[in-house]
């Protein structure tokens, strides 16, 4: 029983925090299906292209589906944080 992610990814949040610890979103894409090549490697390039990559944080938004009550099991959609190892893997296309 869980909290399962499809493994689809519908979008991408490159962020940092500002000096007040609040999110400053840096690039943000979301789209209803999942995103293409082009879209996976446009936001690798932002990133290698940023100045300074410390302490810059990402989310993907993908499709959840659970086994609890929640929904009615039907699949929700949810902003999921990876780390920077997953974010190369997923989108250096």
């Amino acid at each position: 029983m869980g909290i399962y992610d499809s493994g689809n990814i519908f979008g991408i949040r490159i962020y940092n925090f500002n000096d007040d610890d609040f999110a400053n979103t840096l690039y943000e894409q979301k789209y209803n299906v999942t995103m293409s090549y082009t879209e996976k490697k446009e936001a690798y390039l932002f990133y290698t292209n940023l100045s300074n990559k410390n302490n810059i944080f990402f989310k993907i938004y993908t499709e959840f589906t659970s086994t609890y009550e929640i929904n009615n099991n039907e699949n929700f959609m949810r902003w999921s944080p990876i780390s920077l190892d997953l974010f190369l893997e997923k989108f250096s296309v």
